[in-house]
């Protein structure tokens, strides 16, 4: 099984000197296809950060990160379910579940009906021709979650998916992410502060202060 992921000592620190703040230190993991694993620890512990790095939205200031099954460009392969507001508000719906797909180079018509394919499977097709104003905080993350599903990535990075919504809701977005990542064979990393929420992935990495044990 081809590995997606491999850390080694891998740091990341903002600022220089002694004024510096190291938000990830000495951390050594891997992924792999399938895997689900929760990501927990206190506000500022460096959960976000591991993930961006994971997902190749930041670098590291120290180690090495290197994505072997996606011949170390991570850009396009990777997922990522925001916690905060994602959808670009002047696109409805659609557009903003194809728009990661236009952006690689897909073409207008597949991007949208791929895009519509996304949405039904996740039962939003109703919402298709919606602007992002018009949903509630759990459907603009189902509609997060159809963009991931719609670019069919190797790996799905969600960060506090599930911060900002009631427990049902957070049950329903957790069913869909580990749902697609089933369907997809991807991995699934999720950073989150709610114990119910780990408690459904089937394994669980902590952050403590920057380090992490898995």
């Amino acid at each position: 099984m081809t590995t997606l992921v491999t850390c080694q000592d891998l740091a990341r620190a903002y600022g220089k000197g002694a004024d510096a703040l190291v938000a990830v230190h000495s951390v050594t993991c891997e992924l792999r296809p399938g895997e689900q694993i929760a990501v927990t620890g206190a506000s500022g512990s460096g959960k976000t950060t591991l993930l961006h790095l994971l997902a190749g939205l930041d670098r590291p200031t120290a180690g090495r990160i290197a994505w072997p099954a996606f011949d170390d460009h991570p850009r396009g392969r990777v997922g990522v379910v925001f916690q905060g507001p994602s959808l670009l508000p002047p696109l409805n719906v659609t557009e903003n579940v194809a728009l990661p797909l236009l952006i690689a180079g897909v073409a207008d018509a597949e991007a949208e009906e791929r895009a519509l394919i996304a949405l039904d499977t996740i039962g939003l097709a109703d919402l298709a021709g919606s602007l992002p104003e018009e949903l509630s905080g759990g459907q603009a993350q189902r509609v997060a979650v159809a963009r991931v599903l719609a670019a069919e990535p190797q790996l799905i990075i969600a960060d506090e998916p599930t911060a900002q919504l009631d427990s049902d809701l957070a049950r329903r977005v957790v069913d869909l992410l580990t749902g697609v990542a089933a369907r997809l064979d991807a991995a699934l990393v999720v950073a989150t502060h709610d114990p119910q929420v780990a408690a459904r992935l089937p394994e669980t990495w902590t952050m403590s202060d920057g380090a992490l044990t898995c």
